[in-house]
């Protein structure tokens, strides 16, 4: 009944072909051909004879849900991967703003802003750093030119929250900070710890690239050389920018300390040993679902064998 009230047949060969309806009318039998096979009425038909084929109607695929389940899926998968580059920007400014507590040099990409905002303590170091961040989008700008992609246009409302994020975990941490120059280093290494894992989410999430990364992948693209070659130039014009900035607004070598060499060289080895450690980890979970997948198979035989 549920299917004669809903309109939808599961099978054409639930319908009347048109040799029966003519027969029950009380019309001439005239040969005909199989029901859905598109050819003319009394022409023959070179297929083999076997059941229709199955067609499916936007009425039965509306009544089953595939359609908008098809179309939620993409979309909750999108969602999924912004939510995760959002949080790994927060994880990322959470990590910096520890590094700066340890007092003992900031990562080169964001040195700048830090001896800035020492500089000028009105203007508040997520202000600077968005900034700093805008110029690197000018810099891909005049580096790309007509091969900029207006989607990384994107990196601009990112760099905002990035500001933000900045600014609201400085409040959050106050004025904690190390009394001791080991208890800097282990702040240090807490700090390092905390933006490489940022980092590794904001890869993962495959959605914009940072603006570091970005102007490092534009330099590589018009060049040709190695990213690693050009990450490592790019790391010591940006701390030796913020030595400049440190001298000629502060007065004195401030910011930029041994922690700025040490977050320099060691953040993208930890980075590294996080990607290695998510490789595993989505390894054993694709073994886990390949396994759960034919024990169901297996569960389902065995069913069907004691029925």
């Amino acid at each position: 009944m549920g299917r004669e009230r809903s309109g939808c047949a599961t099978d054409p060969s639930d319908r009347p072909s048109p040799r029966a309806a003519l027969t029950a009318s009380g019309r001439p039998d005239a040969p005909s051909a199989p029901s859905g096979s598109g050819e003319p009425i009394g022409s023959q038909s070179s297929r083999p004879a076997g059941p229709a084929p199955k067609h499916s109607t936007p009425g039965c695929a509306s009544a089953h849900g595939g359609g908008w389940r098809s179309n939620l899926r993409p979309a909750l998968f999108m969602t999924g991967r912004v939510a995760l580059m959002l949080a790994g920007i927060a994880v990322m400014a959470l990590g910096i703003d520890v590094v700066v507590k340890a007092d003992l040099g900031n990562s080169p990409i964001s040195a700048t802003p830090n001896v800035l905002a020492l500089g000028f303590p009105a203007v508040s170091f997520g202000t600077f750093m968005l900034g700093w961040q805008c110029f690197l989008v000018l810099v891909q700008v005049a580096l790309l030119r007509r091969e900029f992609r207006l989607v990384d246009l994107w990196q601009i409302p990112i760099s905002v929250f990035f500001g933000l994020c900045i600014d609201w975990f400085m409040a959050l941490l106050g004025a904690a900070a190390p009394t001791t120059y080991l208890v800097s280093w282990l702040w240090l290494a807490v700090g390092m710890a905390v933006l490489a894992a940022g980092i590794v989410m904001t890869v993962v999430s495959g959605t914009v690239m940072n603006c570091g990364e970005a102007v490092v992948q534009a330099v590589v693209r018009k060049t040709g050389a190695r990213f690693g070659t050009v990450k490592v130039g790019f790391d010591l014009a940006c701390a030796a920018l913020a030595v400049l900035c440190a001298l000629a607004f502060v007065g004195h070598l401030a910011g930029v300390r041994e922690g700025t060499v040490v977050c320099a060289a060691l953040t993208g080895v930890v980075v590294n040993g996080y990607m290695a450690l998510y490789g595993r980890v989505r390894q054993g979970a694709r073994r886990w679902r390949a396994g759960a997948g034919s024990r169901v198979d297996e569960a389902a035989t065995s069913l069907a064998e004691q029925s």
